[in-house]
This record gives C-alpha cells, sequence and structure tokens, in this order.
C-alpha cells in the first residue's frame, strides 16, 4: 500500500538577467545546470510573466512550464523557493512535460494543512502520482519509516540530495527530494501498475535536474 500523503506548494518564475550580482546572480544560478545548460528554458510554454492571487508581483513562467514565485522581502539570499501552492507551481502542463503523458487534472489536496498536489493519468482518476511539500526534519522522517520496517536508500540518478522509501515486500513507497534539513518534497503514486517504480524514478530523477537549486 502507498501512503497517500498530500500537500500543496506555491509557483513561481523569474529569468536570469544579463548582471553578474544581486538578484540577477540568483536568478542565473536557478537557470543554469552543471554543464553550463539553461534549466527549464526548454519545453512547451511560452515563457512570461503569469498573475499569482495573493501576491502583488506577477511569477514568471518558465519553457518547461514551471512557475517560479515573485521572491520574499525578507529573502537575503535572493534564491528561488518551492512554495506551498504545489499544483500552481508545478503546473500540470510541467508534469505533463516530464513524464511525456497526458496528465487529465491536477488537483490540490482538499485539506488546508497538506500541501500537495495530484496529477491524474486517467479521466476516471484512478491512476496519479502525487507531490507533497513537507517542513519536517528529513533524518526523522527516515528513522520513522525504518521503524515501521521501511528501508531506506539513495538513488544516484537524482541530481539532488535524496532517499527512498521501500515496503517490506519490496515495493517503492515514496520518493524524497531534500531541499533543507526540514524541508522536502515527497513524491508518491496510485497502487497498481499504471505508474510503475520506473516511472517515478525516471519522474524523480527529472525534478531533481529541475530543482535542484531550489531552497
Amino acid at each position: 500500500m502507498v501512503l497517500i500523503l498530500v500537500t500543496a506548494l506555491g509557483a513561481g518564475c523569474n529569468q536570469a538577467g544579463p548582471a553578474a550580482t544581486g538578484e540577477q546572480t540568483g536568478q542565473a544560478r536557478q537557470e543554469s545546470g552543471d554543464d553550463g545548460q539553461a534549466v527549464g528554458t526548454a519545453g512547451p510554454c511560452t515563457p512570461g510573466n503569469v498573475a499569482i492571487e495573493g501576491y502583488g508581483d506577477p511569477g514568471k513562467r518558465l519553457g518547461n512550464c514551471f512557475v517560479q514565485y515573485p521572491g520574499e522581502p525578507s529573502r537575503q539570499d535572493k534564491s528561488y523557493y518551492i512554495v506551498e501552492d504545489v499544483c500552481g507551481q508545478f503546473t500540470q502542463e510541467f508534469i505533463s512535460y516530464l513524464t511525456g503523458r497526458e496528465i487529465f487534472a491536477a488537483e490540490p489536496s482538499p485539506l488546508a494543512t497538506v500541501h500537495g498536489c495530484s496529477y491524474y493519468f486517467d479521466s476516471a482518476k484512478k491512476n496519479y502520482v502525487m507531490l507533497v511539500l513537507d517542513y519536517l526534519n528529513v533524518d526523522k522522517q527516515k528513522k520513522n519509516r525504518e521503524f515501521i520496517g521501511h528501508t531506506i536508500k539513495t538513488e544516484s540518478r537524482i541530481p539532488m540530495e535524496n532517499f527512498l522509501s521501500y515496503q517490506k515486500d519490496g515495493q517503492l513507497n515514496s520518493t524524497y527530494l531534500v531541499l533543507n534539513p526540514n524541508k522536502y518534497l515527497r513524491l508518491e503514486r496510485s497502487n497498481g501498475t499504471a505508474v510503475s517504480e520506473a516511472d517515478m524514478l525516471d519522474l524523480a530523477s527529472k525534478l531533481g535536474s529541475e530543482i535542484k537549486d531550489y531552497k
């Protein structure tokens, strides 16, 4: 059985400017991969500003359809952050682009305290992946999973700190993408064969490539 947990993240976007200091340095860092190639620029969406409810400044949609939220004035490091509007930031088009599959619907958790989004691969809404943002201690989560009999592993194909939780029967339960010691994204899936372990690891690897410099 896959644990079903949900949470909602936020969306936002900014493209790198020509300067190499200040806020534009943070932008450039977010848009360049380790190989110097642009991150988030390729894809099916037209880059541009998008209005975000509750924000005075617009977010920016990247070519891959991911949305960067406006930076908060209190941020001192000028980095981009993963926020709690998961469906708004990790858009339906973005997940479709990464998986190469049609997403029939993207729905946030009905619980206000859960920051997550479910992406459905069928109109009946039986097969899905769920992305959840949690603010919990990473080391404690590993110990909790081990306490219930899960095995913890890491995946070298995911280009950011991560760990995977495997059930006693050997099935992949959850994939964790670590943003800091007390903040992570958790990737879940529906039961059944429509979303395989290979599908999950491929999606986690692609997600990691796109968000590895975010906090």
